[in-house]
């Protein structure tokens, strides 16, 4: 194998190994918004804390798992289109994952 294909080989799983991550990022976002839709109707409909405390240890794992993910694609260090799409909605879920903590935490 000469070195032209071999960096070009590199190049490709580097690639696909950032498409794979933000394919996992899009796949997490819409769940990440069903369970803070979800958390925030059960919060305001019902009295029931329990259901504030086991919305309240998804969302955080959720959120870990998250941040893990948009700090791994922010890794790559690629400038486009994709990259700021990532980044406009990771800190947008963030400031409402944060808000709906912050109520959760305030009820009990």
């Amino acid at each position: 194998m000469s070195h032209n294909e071999l960096q070009m080989k590199n190049y490709d799983i580097k690639h696909i190994a950032y498409h794979a991550l933000v394919g996992l990022y899009f796949i997490w976002l819409p769940i990440f918004c069903i369970l803070l839709g979800m958390s925030l109707n059960a919060s305001f409909k019902s009295a029931d804390l329990q259901f504030d405390r086991i919305f309240l240890v998804w969302i955080l794992l959720n959120f870990i798992m998250g941040s893990a993910l948009f700090f791994v694609i922010r890794l790559f260090e690629y400038k486009d289109m994709l990259t700021k799409i990532v980044t406009y909605t990771y800190i947008s879920m963030a400031i409402v994952g944060i808000a709906a903590i912050a109520l959760m935490l305030c009820r009990m």
